[in-house]
């Protein structure tokens, strides 16, 4: 007898009947006859505990979302995205990348849902970027050729555009408010999530400014970040040097390169 090769197929089954690919049945024959709970039941103890883990995950990364919309349709919510999106990670903490396109899709008529997931998500992404170094304003001066330089953004740095208050929401949650009513937009606006002093910050940005970091960040030199500002809007060309002293104060830039 294969022991290895029993206790393998063993948990194959297991892990299939976890998955709801193989049904409580046709786990009997692994199971031994004892006294108290049935067998039916006794798996579904199994069942049920993947499935609150799972659920347990969710909630921790996206708390303010389950206040919002309260216990039975957050859960719902994570009924469903369990079933479609088994977890494929070691560490749980990615197991929820995909939630806030499934709420977008389950809450299509309020589309402050999704984005409030996706602006919560966004923050624990900040605070669990890696570390770097981060430029100073006193590095700015020792650049010697601005026509060749570009500015490296920080890891952490993401832009969300949103159509929604749903950072309000988010803040009035923050401080156990009501939050407002929801308030949609036609346009978008932008926002940005950045880790600082390992506290995650955001900010909404100017359509021009936003534009020119997403740039920075795609490995632009910055000089022709600069031109392609003053050919958009030549009324806002002195603006950024403001903007790249406000970048590098609040550490959104970490390296000057040559490109």
């Amino acid at each position: 007898m294969n022991h290895s090769a029993d206790i393998q197929t063993l948990q194959t089954a297991f892990q299939e009947f976890i998955l709801g690919q193989r049904d409580a049945a046709s786990m009997h024959v692994h199971l031994a006859v004892t006294p108290g709970l049935g067998h039916d039941a006794r798996l579904d103890i199994y069942y049920q505990a993947y499935r609150l883990r799972l659920r347990d995950t969710l909630s921790e990364a996206y708390g303010k979302t389950h206040s919002y919309l309260g216990d039975a349709l957050f859960y719902r919510a994570c009924a469903a995205y369990i079933d479609a999106h088994p977890s494929t990670y070691r560490n749980l903490r990615w197991f929820g990348e995909q939630f806030a396109a499934l709420l977008r899709q389950q809450f299509a008529e309020h589309p402050q849902v999704a984005e409030l997931a996706q602006f919560e998500w966004a923050l624990g992404c900040a605070f669990d970027a890696p570390d770097h170094a981060i430029l100073k304003l006193t590095d700015l001066g020792n650049i010697s050729d601005w026509e060749t330089v570009g500015l490296r953004t920080s890891s952490s740095l993401q832009f969300i555009d949103i159509h929604s208050n749903s950072v309000a929401i988010w803040l009035a949650l923050n401080e156990d408010h009501t939050p407002p009513e929801p308030v949609i937009t036609e346009q978008a606006f932008t926002w940005v999530v950045w880790r600082k002093q390992l506290q995650s910050h955001f900010r909404s940005l100017p359509g021009e400014e936003a534009e020119a970091l997403r740039q920075l960040g795609q490995g632009q030199r910055f000089a022709d970040v600069c031109e392609c500002v003053a050919e958009s809007n030549p009324e806002i060309e002195n603006n950024i040097g403001a903007w790249l002293q406000n970048w590098v104060v609040d550490e959104m830039l970490v390296d000057a390169i040559t490109v």
